[in-house]
């Protein structure tokens, strides 16, 4: 058995563990999606740092790289500036309506701001989107597993698909969020490790410039306006992140929020140069290899024991991401869709009943779906641009308070439409889904808003309302011991 055999089992017996020591079987829906608000700011942090950082973002960095050069930073750039925007823009909102009003989900937050109608457009845009991404995860993993351990690779990737579910239906929030505190740990020391070695065998930085071609130290690649709407596209998006909600209703308090947040966000800035300069590396040392392979193949071209390190980081990143990303859109289909429509009187038990088949179904299909599609990279950058979309809204709609639940419905519902046809029909005349659904979505809001004669919408009075209610208590504790 190889070395990267040995500590790929290893590390992965350990996080098993781990799992089975956090997990608990969850008696509800609030233990089971937001770990009852008791997340502290340590977990936060890891927790969102490792889903941000997903195995397919991190693989897909390298390949970029390989290809293309330093502009493979950008999608993961683009979360960190999203993280702060989150922070500045929308946080206390979401804080709000989870202490206020209740909201478990992110598509309940709009409802409580808008209607049940903008509810629904989030309740596919957020299974839409978080489905692409997950989908992109047992391909990642069994991609890097197969080569170590040999077998069948479509076995591999159902037997990775298998572990994901697992996760979800045992772990719930507080379960992945304990695991994530060791994969965090995992994948920044691991990957730090591997990408100074591997600059350090090229010849350090002055190797790369000598070594390369110029149009790879260029961050505009391969033009100005597709960078632009990744990062905008990509931070917009973080707007209305499920990810960053829930982590945001599952805090111990709203300090935690924005210093968990933040923090993760800032840690993605130094992270997302590690894959890079592997990838730089790669080109120069082993330039007849395949792009998506560069990560693992420079690594273990150092050695054995660099091959164990950056397998250990690429599966840490992709099972910390898989199993959030499943119980995100577990979360979605049991509260905004069962409960908000199929059966609104259904119990807590019937929920869970229904959250848990979500997560096996959801689970197989996200593969299937997965083995079919495209570039890892290029369904994470699509992903993102059509959430941006309801991010923008949002926030237009918490600072102009004249627009109302029919602009911000339609604006949401056109944008992601396009959005979705444009991902979907593989970008028509090279143009990110960004600009045509943002410049649709802005002409129905601003069209439909005008039109208001009010100063405030009646969604925006009742936001107000529940700000005032927010501020006047303890977070969520005072609201809890008035309950």
């Amino acid at each position: 058995m190889t070395i990267p055999m040995c500590m790929l089992l290893g590390y992965l017996v350990v996080t098993f563990c781990v799992g089975l020591t956090s997990s608990k079987h969850s008696k509800n829906t609030k233990e089971f999606f937001i770990a009852e608000k008791n997340l502290t700011t340590p977990l936060i942090i890891t927790m969102l740092f490792s889903e941000l950082i997903a195995g397919a973002g991190t693989i897909g960095n390298a390949a970029i790289a390989f290809r293309q050069g330093l502009n493979s930073v950008w999608a993961n750039w683009g979360m960190a500036l999203g993280c702060i925007l989150f922070v500045l823009l929308v946080a206390k909102f979401f804080r709000a309506m989870s202490c206020v009003k209740g909201a478990i989900s992110t598509p309940e937050a709009y409802a409580a701001f808008f209607d049940n109608r903008s509810r629904i457009v989030m309740l596919f845009n957020i299974t839409i989107v978080y489905f692409i991404l997950y989908s992109t995860q047992a391909v990642a993993a069994a991609a890097i597993l197969t080569p170590l351990f040999g077998g069948d690779e479509t076995l591999i990737t159902w037997l990775i698909t298998a572990l994901f579910i697992g996760a979800t239906l045992f772990g719930g929030m507080k379960g992945i969020a304990k695991m994530n505190a060791v994969h965090a740990l995992v994948m920044f020391i691991g990957m730090l490790i591997v990408a100074l070695k591997s600059l350090q065998s090229v010849g350090g930085i002055s190797g790369l410039h000598e070594a390369l071609p110029a149009s790879y130290f260029s961050f505009i690649q391969p033009d100005l306006p597709t960078v632009i709407a990744q990062v905008i596209g990509t931070a917009i998006g973080f707007l209305a992140s499920a990810n960053v909600v829930s982590a945001t209703f599952s805090a111990k308090s709203f300090s935690s929020v924005r210093r968990g947040v933040s923090i993760a966000g800032l840690l993605v800035v130094p992270f997302a140069l590690m894959p890079t300069v592997i990838g730089l590396c790669a080109r120069i040392t082993l330039p007849e290899i395949q792009a998506n392979n560069a990560l693992f193949a420079m690594a273990n071209n150092l050695g054995g024991v660099y091959g164990g390190l950056v397998s250990m980081a690429i599966i840490a990143a992709i099972f910390s991401t898989a199993p959030a990303l499943l119980l995100i859109v577990c979360t979605t289909l049991t509260k905004d869709l069962y409960k908000g429509f199929i059966h609104k009187q259904g119990s807590e038990q019937q929920q869970m009943r229904f959250s848990r088949l979500m997560a096996i179904l959801i689970g197989i299909a996200g593969t299937l779906f997965g083995r079919q599609a495209g570039p890892i990279m290029n369904q994470m950058l699509g992903a993102f641009q059509i959430r941006s979309v309801v991010g923008l809204i949002l926030v237009i709609a918490l600072y102009w308070p004249r627009v109302t639940k029919d602009a911000a419905f339609y604006s949401m519902l056109v944008g992601g439409i396009v959005a979705s046809i444009w991902h979907f029909t593989g970008n028509p005349f090279q143009l990110a889904p960004l600009w045509p659904s943002i410049a649709v979505a802005l002409i129905i809001l601003v069209v439909l808003t005008i039109r208001n004669k009010g100063k405030e919408s009646a969604g925006y009075k009742a936001y107000l309302d529940a700000l005032q209610e927010f501020n006047e208590l303890e977070d969520c504790e005072e609201k809890s011991k008035n309950k």
